[in-house]
């Protein structure tokens, strides 16, 4: 398909991915995270992850001073973000959790949200928009203990991530489930972090959005697995 053509192999994309090393990982003038939700619900029953799609979804998007480039379609609205976080840097696992902001809907907890995005928006109003998308890859993953993902955790790219399970092109608001106790490695369902990833491009293939995830912390304390903590980890916009 065009749009499965472009993510994995445009040009488009090679210079969208160079452009969003162009900015630090924190700092007051640093992005927000973008605005785009992807999930209608992420929840554990049992073994059975559960995975409900929005029908309908969209991506924050900001125009870039792109002139060096020499126009073309890669000049117009690309992603933010940033494949992989410093070792370390991220402040996931247990650190940061109780005091990052949470999603209104779900409860997660929001990778590099705070009250500070408020006032960035304001100054770049002018530069955003919303931008209809769609769901290009869907993937889960086992992503290792709390331990390795408090010291190690990932970026919203697929990074060194590597998934267990994958979808292509899932319909818009399709259910889809994947047994947690084939993600982990050994028998049953092993504590820990798994992730549940989204590939997102522009409806018509021309522009690839990059990757957001859900990251959750299994625990088997109360006898079943249950999701524990939750992070939201998406690009910065």
């Amino acid at each position: 398909m065009k749009r499965r053509s472009f993510v994995r192999g445009g040009a488009g994309l090679t210079v969208g991915v160079a452009l969003t090393g162009c900015l630090g990982i924190g700092g007051s003038n640093s992005p927000p995270p973008r605005k785009s939700d992807v999930f209608d619900d992420v929840a554990l029953q049992g073994t059975t992850l559960q995975i409900q799609l929005l029908s309908d979804v969209e991506v924050e998007t900001r125009r870039e001073n792109q002139s060096n480039l020499g126009g073309g379609a890669v000049a117009g609205l690309l992603p933010v973000g940033r494949a992989r976080a410093a070792k370390g840097a991220a402040g996931r696992g247990t650190g940061g959790y109780s005091s990052a902001p949470k999603h209104p809907h779900h409860g997660w907890a929001i990778w590099h949200g705070g009250a500070y995005g408020d006032d960035w928006r304001d100054d770049h109003d002018d530069e955003l928009r919303m931008a209809d998308a769609s769901v290009a890859t869907l993937g889960v993953a086992y992503l290792g203990s709390d331990d390795e993902y408090e010291n190690d955790a990932p970026g919203p790219g697929p990074g060194s991530v590597s998934w267990d399970e994958t979808w292509d092109d899932p319909e818009p608001g399709a259910d889809l489930t994947a047994d947690v106790a084939s993600l982990s490695p050994g028998d049953g369902v092993r504590e820990g972090w798994y992730r549940v990833g989204t590939e997102l491009v522009s409806e018509d293939g021309s522009t690839n959005f990059g990757w957001q995830s859900v990251d959750m912390e299994v625990d088997n304390g109360l006898g079943e697995p249950q999701m524990d903590k939750a992070w939201y980890v998406k690009p910065r916009v």
